[in-house]
C-alpha cells in the first residue's frame, strides 16, 4: 500500500474509533483470498502465479449506522480492494469497491449517494450463486476477457459497443459512464432501494457523468432500474440500463436483463439472459446477447459448482464473434469449508472459443486452474 494510502486509512480508522460512541454500530470486516494459479492466455503465453482473489476479490470494509429514532437510520460504507499477493492498493482508487452514505427506514426504503454497485450487477451476482466469484480473476459470470483476448460474458452495465481493452472505464474520466473492465460500480451515483412489498423490491440508480452536455458526445449519464421478486426458494428479477455518450466514448448503450434462481433443497440453480444494443460513431458492434446457467450443491463441507454460458456480438474485424469464435465460458470447481469463515477451493475455467481477433495471434482457448485459501473476518 502506498504511503499516502496508508496515512489516509490510518486517519480514517482513528476517526472511526473516536466517533464510535456516537454510532449505533461501526464494523470492520472483510475477506482475504489468495491462490496458486496455472494460467494459459489466448495468445499461448503460460504463467504460474500467486493470484490475488483466486476465488473472490480480497476486500477491507468499514460500515456503520446510526439509529435516529422512528425507524430512520443513517448508513455508510467504505470498501477497498487491496492486493494480497503484493500488498498494493487498487489502481482504481483507495475505496474502489464502495464509498457511499445514505438514509434508510423499513417503511420508505433506502437512499444512497456515492460509488456503489448497479442494480443490474446486483441481479447478476445473485444468479452467479457466489456473488460473482470463481472463474477468471475471481469474477464468476462477470468475466471480461483474459490478458490477451477481447471477450465479455454477463455485464453489470452496457458496454456501448466496446470491450474491456478500449479504456472506456469509469476511472479514465467518464465518471458515471460504463466501461467493461469496471462497469459494475458507478461513481457519482444516487440509488434508491424500495422496501420489500409482497415479495417485490425495486432499485433505481442515476449516475452523473459530470462531463457537461457537449452536443456531439453527450454527458455520460447512466440510468439503471431493476425489479426483483422473492418467494420462498424462488428469486426472479428483470433490469434495464442505459448509458449516454461522453467525450471519451461517443456511443450510447442499452442493456436488458432477465434472471433468477431456485433452491431444490441442497441444490441451487440459476439462469440469466441479456440483450444489448449500441449506437454511435464509436460503437464497434451494435447488438449483443449473453446467457449463463449456474448450479451449486451443498454436500457437507464440500460445495461443488458449475457455471457456463455464452456472449455474442455482431462486431467485425477484431470484434467479430461468429460461430467458432464466440465467447463460451465453462467454470467448474468446489469449495471445502474448514469452518464458517475459512475455506479451501479448487477452480478450473476456460473460454472454449477464445480465439477472438486475428487467428494468427489469438489461436488458443484461455484457461486457468487455481487452488487457494479464502478467509472472512
Amino acid at each position: 500500500m502506498g504511503f499516502k494510502y496508508g496515512m489516509a486509512l490510518g486517519a480514517l480508522l482513528c476517526g472511526v474509533a473516536a466517533g464510535a460512541g456516537a454510532q449505533s454500530r461501526v464494523t470492520l470486516s472483510g475477506e482475504v483470498d489468495a491462490g496458486l494459479q496455472l494460467y494459459k492466455a489466448a495468445n499461448g503465453d503460460k504463467i504460474t502465479r500467486l493470484q490475488n482473489g483466486g476465488f473472490g476479490a480480497s476486500r477491507l470494509l468499514i460500515a456503520g449506522s446510526e439509529d435516529m429514532g422512528n425507524g430512520l437510520r443513517a448508513n455508510f460504507m467504505l470498501e477497498m480492494g487491496p492486493a494480497i499477493d503484493t500488498g498494493a492498493a487498487s489502481r482504481f482508487g483507495l475505496f474502489n469497491r464502495a464509498s457511499w452514505v445514505g438514509l434508510s427506514s423499513n417503511a420508505a426504503g433506502e437512499l444512497r449517494l456515492g460509488r456503489q454497485l448497479t442494480g443490474t450487477a446486483n441481479l447478476m451476482c445473485q444468479v452467479d450463486l457466489h456473488w460473482c466469484a470463481s472463474g477468471f480473476n475471481g469474477t464468476g459470470i462477470m468475466y471480461n476477457g483474459d490478458l490477451a483476448v477481447v471477450g465479455r460474458w454477463i455485464s453489470g452495465s452496457p458496454g456501448r459497443g466496446g470491450n474491456n481493452n478500449d479504456g472506456i472505464s469509469v476511472f479514465s474520466g467518464g465518471n458515471g459512464t460504463a466501461g467493461s473492465a469496471e462497469s459494475n460500480r458507478k461513481n457519482n451515483s444516487v440509488q434508491y432501494t424500495s422496501p420489500r412489498i409482497g415479495g417485490f423490491q425495486a432499485r433505481l440508480m442515476y449516475a452523473l457523468g459530470e462531463t457537461g452536455s457537449h452536443p456531439l458526445n453527450g454527458n455520460g449519464n447512466h440510468f439503471d432500474a431493476t425489479l426483483g421478486y422473492t418467494s420462498g426458494n424462488l428469486f426472479l428479477a428483470a433490469g434495464y440500463a442505459q448509458v449516454r455518450p461522453d467525450p471519451l466514448w461517443n456511443a450510447k448503450g442499452e442493456l436488458a436483463t432477465l434472471g433468477g434462481t431456485y433452491a431444490f433443497g441442497k441444490l441451487k440453480v440459476g439462469a440469466i439472459y441479456q440483450y444489448e444494443t449500441a449506437s454511435g460513431p464509436a460503437a464497434r458492434w451494435t447488438h449483443a446477447s449473453a446467457w449463463a446457467v449456474t448450479a451449486a450443491y451443498q454436500a457437507g463441507a464440500f460445495e461443488p459448482y458449475v457455471k457456463f454460458g455464452q456472449h455474442r456480438t455482431n462486431g467485425t474485424g477484431a470484434y467479430r464473434i461468429v460461430d467458432g469464435t464466440d465467447t463460451f465460458v465453462v467454470n467448474v470447481g468446489s469449495l471445502y469449508n474448514l469452518s464458517k469463515r475459512t475455506a479451501l477451493y479448487a477452480d478450473f475455467v476456460t473460454d472454449l472459443r477464445g480465439s477472438h481477433g486475428d487467428p494468427a495471434i489469438y489461436k488458443n482457448d484461455p484457461r486457468s486452474f487455481t487452488v487457494g485459501l479464502r478467509h472472512r473476518f
